[in-house]
């Protein structure tokens, strides 16, 4: 050090030994010593830091110096400016990281924008740099709070959460805004947002306000949350877009949607029995999706019955008309052929099918040679039976 402890004692800090009694750092201390030369202290400063600076020894000597003294002096200070601005100059150069963009700037105008990797600009205070995260997501929680690192809700906030219907009800809502920085218009996050988290928030609450005032509770707690928050997301980035905030919308995601705590319970009664209702119908309508079909093809299974009876008679009545039209030609031209030739067609329908036995009325005539009162008879109905019965014993043989 340049001030040493050079008593006999030890230790102690640059201005003496501790203990003792002087009152100042140039104070005898207890040991007597004399202050040190400030002129000699001065002098040897300078002649060191002449040795390290190049051109910087050949002074002439003496602390009053002469005209070399000056020249070097100069020399030096030129010198310890050149470095110093050049030190200046290197801390422009900054690094890019993924998933960031380098806004620079100068004067504090925007100048441009740049992508990952190692990037020069002016430095401070001519140029600057900011680097928004451009590849991390967003989260903005309306309604509630969760706890740490996103797990559950610890905490709801009605003034936040509770929202009025189209049908003059409350609803409690509770939803998340996840949102990131438009790689393409970070330089309009940059300079046109001072409070983005606050903006966005704002916005996104004053539209889910807006979407849900425009609605019936019963739609909102059953089949229009998708709906909803699709047309929330919507108004929002085109709010955003309009303020040119260099921020897109992700996801605007509907955590909770239900009725206020002090009417909770008749809400569920009144879903419960809406459900009820709901399957109800369904049933009915796969009933009569099962039955209308089958239904269906019986009537068409007896109108083609009908059809094909329909013309089943039809044909027959007509191949009668244009028989009977034949016999009568036939009756017209030949009468009595025509009535001997019906007769006979007649008695064969009728006697074709009838045991029958034939009389010889001449029998047991005077002068026939035959007995008196018996009649011949032809058993025609043995002959019938035995002609099969010989027509198959020939056969056999």
């Amino acid at each position: 050090m340049l001030w040493s402890n050079q008593s006999g004692g030890g230790g102690g800090g640059p201005w003496g030994r501790p203990g003792g009694n002087g009152g100042g750092p140039w104070g005898n201390g207890g040991g007597g010593k004399t202050p040190p030369n400030l002129e000699d202290l001065l002098r040897r400063g300078q002649d060191r830091l002449r040795g390290l600076i190049p051109g910087g020894g050949n002074t002439g000597g003496g602390y009053g110096g002469g005209p070399s003294s000056g020249i070097g002096g100069g020399r030096s200070a030129a010198v310890i400016a050149a470095l110093a601005v050049a030190v200046w100059l290197a801390t422009g150069f900054y690094t890019v990281y993924p998933r960031q963009v380098g806004i620079e700037t100068i004067f504090g105008r925007y100048v441009g924008t740049k992508g990952e990797g190692l990037r020069y600009n002016f430095p401070y205070p001519i140029g600057g740099v900011v680097k928004p995260d451009v590849g991390s997501q967003n989260s903005i929680q309306i309604g509630f709070r969760s706890g740490p690192g996103g797990q559950g809700r610890t905490r709801d906030v009605p003034d936040e959460s509770l929202i009025l219907t189209g049908d003059e009800n409350i609803v409690d809502l509770d939803f998340e805004v996840q949102w990131r920085i438009n790689p393409l218009k970070a330089s309009d996050f940059v300079f046109n947002l001072q409070n983005p988290e606050g903006t966005i928030k704002a916005i996104s609450e004053s539209a889910m306000r807006e979407v849900i005032g425009r609605r019936n509770i019963q739609a909102i707690l059953t089949n229009e949350q998708s709906s909803i928050a699709q047309e929330v997301k919507e108004m929002v980035q085109k709010a955003l877009d309009e303020y040119g905030a260099g921020v897109r919308i992700e996801v605007v995601q509907l955590v909770s949607v239900n009725p206020p705590p002090e009417v909770r319970p008749a809400f569920i009664d009144v879903n419960a029995a809406q459900q009820d209702a709901d399957t109800a119908q369904n049933e009915a309508k796969t009933y009569a999706s099962r039955e209308v079909p089958q239904a269906r093809g019986r009537a068409s299974q007896i109108f083609q019955q009908a059809e094909a009876y329909r013309t089943k008679a039809t044909a027959d009545a007509t191949g009668q008309a244009a028989r009977f039209s034949e016999v009568y030609a036939s009756y017209k031209a030949a009468p009595a052929i025509s009535r001997e030739r019906l007769f006979l067609e007649t008695m064969e329908k009728v006697l074709g099918s009838v045991n029958k036995v034939i009389i010889d009325q001449n029998g047991a005539q005077p002068g026939s040679g035959a007995a008196a009162g018996v009649l011949p008879v032809l058993p025609l109905t043995e002959f019938g039976a035995r002609a099969p019965s010989q027509t198959a014993t020939g056969a056999a043989r």
